[in-house]
């Protein structure tokens, strides 16, 4: 999951870091992630793990790192039901 993650932040935002060095605890604000780049990193993330955050998810804390998009991510999946097995992906 923190590849997938990891991947997507590459993609879709201007954080200062390849991927593979993303550490899963470094604040991706503090590495440049601006609010634009969050949302757009934010709708990649649904589309990917096939989830949808709620509106009380959408805070700063829930996209400061990978971990924190990771442990998102499987609240949600908790919440809605077991993930996929297509995205079943070791951390």
């Amino acid at each position: 999951m923190f590849a997938t993650i990891q991947r997507l932040i590459v993609q879709e935002t201007r954080v200062v870091a390849p991927a593979g060095r993303l550490a899963p605890e470094a604040n991706l604000y503090d590495l440049g992630l601006t609010s634009f780049h969050a949302a757009r990193l934010l709708v990649a993330i649904e589309r990917e793990f096939k989830v949808r955050f709620p509106a009380a998810a959408l805070n700063r804390k829930a996209m400061s790192s990978v971990e924190a998009i990771a442990k998102s991510v499987l609240a949600l999946w908790q919440l809605e039901m077991a993930p996929p097995k297509s995205l079943r992906i070791a951390a």
